[in-house]
């Protein structure tokens, strides 16, 4: 329990005042991580993750100590199988919602997204001879405990919202594929396969160091689905023959449609804020002074996906585009291909959001086998894997509705881990006088464009959520 409390802030003072005397030598006492920025440039920077001792002088929470073990190419394909997933499917309605002008907001947030990045890099060695070595620790260094309590609950409830608008797509697509065949299951049985399918790796892979070919085949199955369904949209927009169901006239487009904007700023912030992850990816590679540019090569990347379907799914079907865009597809081999590839893409892409989140938990209840052992660690950690995928299938069950979920995720979550959180802890470990003035406004401004996103868009998706449940469906 020691260890713990130490862990979310909570020691008595004397124990505060001999871990801030212990942090003076950087070999001793403390398993505050050492960390040489120099000898980090070559990979061989000695790094041991921040944290307490046990007894016996041993690092109680080696085992999710950073590895340095992965590259840069790694890096970008966990980043990337993060980003790019079902969302690409509400991008085409994000645009609806919003004109032709979401198209600029996609790049700007892809911007935002990298410099987010890269100031809670600074956060994360704001200390001397630290790392903060996860997005909850670096905001309990910042905010202290009741800092720490909120990042881990924004963080698991981001990380799960996004797994269960995965079962729900998933789920309602294998249904509708089936429905092809001739084949009626019910959309529940669907979801709670799936749902199964991506228990067994999330609770054997402890790490993300240990996921990386999954996230390489869920990135390459992405991008194809994303290159199938953008093709498909321009080749079968809107003629006399064919249009999306209930709409019997050409679609429109508008340029700019101001109402909509910040829901929109939510929708997209549900794409690109992988800053929770972040701590995780940047501690698996070997060259941590990479990760810059390593994140703007991955926003490029994932930006241009961003733009392939939302802009030729607005461009096709306009005011009548659906959410998800395989609704307004025909069935076509080639269609039905993209739809069964995405899926499984989810399945390999949700261990490494669950992994990333149940992380952040099982470090702050000290399931480790430091403290626990490493069968009572791994019994622990199957238990409570297990009871949280159960607990995201009966949300699932309970509220399918893809697009509304995602929004509502977003508005909750996403807004407030990529502009609040990560530039809010980054001011204040750095501290405002020892940041340019032109960073402290851009900071100022990020924050209150998440504010505004955050407020706004919550209340259209649940204005969005109720329509749903009462008209009963998406």
């Amino acid at each position: 329990m020691e260890a713990f409390k130490q862990l979310v802030g909570r020691s008595t003072p004397n124990a505060a005042a001999a871990s801030a005397a212990a942090e003076q030598d950087s070999n001793s006492s403390t398993g505050s991580q050492s960390f040489d920025e120099s000898s980090s440039k070559t990979g061989g920077g000695k790094i041991t993750t921040e944290t307490t001792r046990d007894g016996s002088g041993g690092d109680v929470y080696a085992e999710h100590a950073v590895k340095r073990t992965g590259t840069w190419v790694g890096a970008v394909f966990n980043i990337m199988c993060i980003s790019i997933g079902t969302g690409t499917m509400n991008l085409p309605s994000v645009v609806k919602r919003c004109g032709w002008f979401g198209v600029i907001l996609f790049v700007a947030m892809a911007v935002i997204g990298w410099y987010v990045g890269v100031l809670f890099r600074r956060a994360m060695y704001s200390r001397r001879n630290r790392r903060l070595s996860s997005f909850a620790i670096v905001t309990r260094e910042a905010f202290g405990p009741w800092g720490f309590w909120f990042a881990t609950a924004i963080t698991y409830l981001y990380c799960c919202g996004t797994v269960i608008s995965w079962i729900i797509v998933s789920g309602t697509q294998i249904t509708r594929l089936l429905g092809f065949a001739g084949v009626d299951l019910d959309d529940r049985i669907s979801m709670t396969i799936i749902a199964i399918v991506m228990w067994i790796p999330f609770t054997l892979l402890k790490t993300l160091g240990e996921i990386t070919v999954s996230s390489v085949f869920g990135v390459v199955t992405a991008m194809f689905t994303v290159i199938v369904l953008g093709v498909v949209s321009i080749q079968h927009k809107y003629t006399a023959t064919y249009h999306a169901p209930g709409y019997d006239s050409a679609p429109t487009h508008r340029f700019i449609i101001g109402e909509g904007i910040p829901s929109a700023l939510a929708s997209i912030s549900f794409m690109y804020a992988g800053a929770v992850a972040f701590p995780h990816i940047e501690g698996n590679m070997r060259k941590a002074t990479q990760f810059g540019w390593m994140l703007f090569l991955s926003n490029t990347l994932v930006c241009g996906a961003y733009l392939v379907s939302a802009v030729s799914g607005y461009y096709a079907f306009g005011n009548q585009t659906l959410s998800p865009i395989l609704n307004n597809m025909p069935n076509m081999a080639v269609v039905n291909a993209a739809t069964i590839l995405i899926i499984i893409h989810v399945i390999f892409a949700a261990p490494v959001m669950l992994v990333s989140a149940n992380l952040e938990l099982e470090l702050a209840l000290g399931v480790m086998a430091g403290i626990v052992g490493r069968k009572r660690e791994f019994l622990w950690r199957f238990v409570m894997r297990t009871v949280t995928m159960g607990i995201l299938l009966a949300i699932s069950i309970a509220i399918p509705y893809f697009g509304q979920v995602i929004d509502l995720v977003s508005a909750i979550s996403t807004t407030v881990v990529f502009f609040m959180v990560p530039v809010l802890c980054y001011v204040k470990l750095v501290g405002w006088r020892n940041i340019r003035v032109y960073e402290l406004v851009l900071c100022f401004i990020i924050v209150a464009i998440g504010a505004v996103a955050c407020v706004w868009g919550l209340i259209d998706a649940i204005k969005a959520l109720k329509k749903a449940i009462h008209d009963g469906h998406g």
